[in-house]
């Protein structure tokens, strides 16, 4: 062979070469397009788990708020202290304290909770005002119950029940499912109950 036609042979890859390595490259680049949509996909998973665990976690703190909040007095003793439990439908009177312990009327709010078409809602009126503003709290709900407990009855689900209660309502328990999250269950302090 002369020096010449070496050099021409060398100068580039044959068509063979050239064929071997663009499938190559297209292996390694469907795969890697394969691994960014797992990666995808799971993250899109992780975040709704977490938007959905949030949003639990929202609604929770919100009937715990308003159930510490609660207003017990034995005024209300002929009203089941104002508390009201029937099947997926809760509500009890809420207040802000003030300095001097004593609230108006003006200064109550009833807190109502209910389960309608797979969501929890929340409503909070006024005693003078009447209906107040649905707050939609949880979506998803596909199965939600209440009880009450006091020192003399233990839990109730039903409230008043068909003895009247000696005293107010010292817990209440709150125990809903969801698509992701089966029988979560939160107990929470009534703390208006000692009042």
């Amino acid at each position: 062979m002369a020096p010449s036609e070496r050099c021409r042979r060398q100068r580039g890859f044959t068509l063979l070469e050239l064929m071997l390595a663009v499938a190559i490259f297209a292996m390694l680049a469907v795969g890697s397009a394969q691994l960014v949509e797992r990666m995808v996909r799971a993250d899109a998973a992780r975040q709704m788990q977490a938007d959905e665990l949030r949003a639990l976690g929202r609604a929770l703190s919100l009937i715990q708020r308003d159930a510490v909040q609660g207003v017990f007095v034995g005024e209300l003793l002929h009203a089941a202290f104002a508390v009201s439990l029937d099947g997926t439908r809760v509500q009890w009177l809420v207040g802000a304290q003030q300095a001097t312990g004593m609230l108006g009327a003006s200064d109550l709010r009833v807190v109502e909770y209910w389960l309608e078409g797979g969501t929890l809602w929340r409503r909070r009126r006024s005693l003078e005002h009447g209906e107040g503003r649905e707050q939609r709290l949880l979506e998803g709900v596909q199965a939600l119950s209440w009880r009450l407990h006091t020192q003399d009855q233990g839990w109730l689900s039903q409230w008043p029940g068909a003895k009247r209660p000696k005293s107010a309502p010292d817990a209440l328990e709150v125990r809903l499912s969801t698509a992701r999250y089966q029988q979560v269950l939160r107990v929470l302090p009534m703390a208006g109950a000692s009042r």
